[in-house]
């Protein structure tokens, strides 16, 4: 009887540990949170628009037809929600462009800036399966030509603008590769084109351009779907829970894309003819900070520095920004995996002009929003994959009771997040 008693004892201390292991991470949560996101790298092809343009010939006022150009660009990205979604960063080879120029011109510039975009799949993306999308994308969209025999210093103004197309197509998807082909339809079609410092002329552009892509997936996240790492899985939270290593610090560094939102006040009022130039570009974005575990959420500092010229027929301007930024920002909820969060930042920024050779600078404090995204799918790893959105509203230097704006958009698409100290956890216990 004794002994009987003593294995249904061992029996139930055993299925008490299982169920309690078991819970942390189950087996049907990992199955389904493992296939929520595949990481996409690869390339496309863009068509640049057509149109036609108003120009200056000596005194008389001329118009002439421009051809499409192509330019290539490299993606980066990730197809969310199981197929049905997918959340992508192009980076354009300007350097690669392919643009004819009219006869009367010395150049002709037609640039598409980094493009962030999500498409939505009505029918999800499969193997072997064709699937329509819509999608909608912001990029900034630039504009420029210089006439032959033209003299000034600074050559031609740029006409930018952030713009928010929308698009249509096709993707066809393999074992391995997503290829997409899709049209593009954008509102900014007709606008105003300094020509010289004090003329403007008509710019009109076809809001229609095409592109075709190609991109290699992977399912990072596949070898978490077997009985070894639902197993190792668990066992690895109680590691850390043990140890008091849920929560931790961690380090992160990605790229980001940079997009003005607002015009600048001091070029309307002393170079027009530049005030339509949006600064734009790329920036590394490097952060330190603490994920703290019950209350789910990060606090952090951030550095990011930002520069862009601007110049146009006898003006030169150049930016730089230096943030350094405390932010804190909490996550809302875990679905399968993905782990949205919003929060607050402030920040000490440091905003320099030079104009010409005249230059400003200004120190000041500024708060702003944090927004993003982890692909989360368990807090035992040592790393993973985080998107985040940053919006400084109203940032500005201010020169001669103007302003030249700095608010620009960040979207840090792709940002590797390192936990610091786990692995050491995990060796100690594999001995």
């Amino acid at each position: 009887m004794k002994r009987i008693l003593a294995c249904l004892l061992i029996c139930c201390a055993a299925l008490k540990v299982g169920a309690q292991v078991d819970t942390v991470y189950t087996k049907r949560y990992l199955e389904r949170s493992t296939k929520f996101a595949w990481l996409t790298l690869g390339g496309d092809i863009l068509a640049l628009p057509n149109g036609d343009t108003d120009y200056l010939q000596g005194e008389n006022l001329r118009n002439t037809t421009f051809s499409s150009g192509f330019v290539p660009r490299v993606t980066i990205g990730g197809v969310h929600f199981w197929g049905y979604a997918d959340f992508y960063v192009t980076f354009p080879l300007s350097f690669l462009t392919l643009q004819s120029t009219p006869d009367d011109f010395q150049e002709l510039d037609i640039r598409q800036g980094v493009e962030t975009g999500f498409r939505l799949f009505p029918v999800k993306l499969q193997p072997k399966r064709l699937s329509p999308f819509l999608g909608i994308s912001f990029r900034s969209s630039s504009y420029s030509h210089e006439i032959e025999g033209d003299n000034y210093t600074e050559g031609a103004p740029r006409y930018t603008r952030m713009t928010v197309p929308v698009q249509f197509g096709l993707a066809y998807t393999t074992n391995k590769l997503h290829i997409a082909a899709s049209a593009y339809l954008q509102s900014t079609r007709n606008f105003k084109y300094y020509i010289s410092p004090e003329q403007e002329g008509n710019t009109t552009l076809n809001p229609v351009t095409f592109n075709v892509s190609v991109l290699r997936y992977w399912d990072t996240d596949r070898d978490y779907r077997t009985e070894k790492a639902w197993r190792s899985l668990n066992k690895r939270h109680e590691i850390l829970k043990k140890e008091n290593r849920l929560s931790t610090w961690y380090i992160g560094v990605g790229p980001s894309a940079g997009l003005q939102m607002s015009r600048s006040s001091f070029l309307e009022q002393n170079y027009p003819f530049l005030a339509d130039t949006y600064s734009s570009g790329l920036m590394p974005d490097i952060t330190f900070g603490r994920f703290f575990n019950r209350p789910d959420m990060n606090v952090g500092v951030s550095y990011r520095t930002f520069g862009d010229r601007i110049r146009g027929f006898d003006t030169s301007i150049r930016m730089r920004r230096h943030s350094f930024m405390v932010e804190a920002y909490k996550n809302l909820f875990n679905w399968l995996g993905f782990v949205p969060y919003v929060g607050v930042t402030g920040a000490i920024e440091n905003l320099t002009v030079e104009v010409n050779d005249q230059t400003y600078q200004e120190t000041k404090p500024a708060l702003g929003f944090i927004a993003g995204w982890d692909i989360r799918v368990t807090k035992t790893g040592t790393s993973l994959l985080r998107t985040n959105l940053r919006w400084t509203p109203d940032l500005h230097l201010s020169i001669e009771g103007d302003r030249m704006m700095f608010d620009h958009l960040e979207f840090n698409f792709i940002q590797w997040v390192q936990f610091l100290g786990r692995g050491k956890v995990y060796k100690k216990y594999s001995k």
